[in-house]
């Protein structure tokens, strides 16, 4: 017999093992939820929160938030993607994203080609209610590596970056240190890019969803049109690409 989960109360089967997210995504459509941290070829990880949706148990029972990326679809579970208490919710977490990120989206190497500003623009923020106070703004460029480069002051802590290097790459060279307010990404043992044992294999830069971690061919400020899927020639591991056509 098929297992159901609902969404907005209406019937769909799910599949086992799927989580909450690919669930709606595949019932609702690629736009169904936002996401952040999530990433096609990174295991799920539920750092950003912006994926969350209301869950219940029964149609009229209490509902609870929950990050849809990394939420096993369970039979019977009656989700709620969109309700108002989510919409709030999402917009509050990106406010709080935006209140510490600089604020030169017009000049920036991915303006219109940031996941951040699709979000933003998305969850609905218009302006940013929170004071200014103490942030990361001051974070230096890091311009030492002949490819890679890395201005931090972006960083939204999604740990994308630190994922494909670890999980895609197998290079374990970046990684997140400190806690709370004072996290950061560091490269090596907290190194600049050229001293680290950083590979160029641009893994990095592919998964940021800001300009945090770029090229210096400013290759993310392409609109691709197409993506063609290619195997990198850099070394013989044969890695596979998606080399954008525009």
């Amino acid at each position: 017999m098929k297992k159901i989960a609902f969404i907005n109360n209406v019937p769909f089967e799910m599949r086992a093992g799927e989580t909450i997210l690919s669930f709606l995504r595949r019932h609702a459509g690629p736009e169904a939820v936002p996401t952040l941290c999530d990433a096609p070829n990174l295991k799920p990880f539920g750092s950003c929160r912006v994926c969350s949706v209301d869950v219940a148990l029964s149609e009229d029972g209490p509902a609870k938030a929950l990050a849809s990326c990394h939420t096993p679809i369970a039979e019977n579970m009656y989700i709620y993607p969109n309700s108002q208490r989510i919409r709030d919710l999402r917009r509050n977490i990106v406010e709080l994203v935006l209140s510490d990120h600089p604020p030169d989206c017009l000049t920036c190497e991915v303006n219109g080609n940031c996941e951040l500003q699709t979000v933003a623009a998305r969850v609905g923020v218009r302006a940013i209610r929170y004071p200014a106070g103490k942030n990361h703004l001051s974070r230096e460029k890091d311009r030492s590596h002949p490819y890679m480069t890395s201005e931090l002051a972006k960083c939204i802590n999604c740990y994308r970056c630190v994922r494909a290097c670890d999980e895609v790459q197998g290079q374990f060279v970046l990684s997140m240190a400190g806690r709370g307010f004072d996290s950061h990404i560091i490269k090596g043992m907290d190194t600049t890019f050229a001293e680290s044992d950083c590979v160029s294999c641009g893994a990095c830069a592919q998964a940021c969803p800001t300009s945090a971690i770029s090229d210096v061919f400013q290759s993310k400020a392409i609109l691709a049109t197409e993506k063609v899927r290619t195997v990198c020639t850099y070394c013989g591991v044969g890695c596979n690409l998606n080399v954008a056509k525009t």
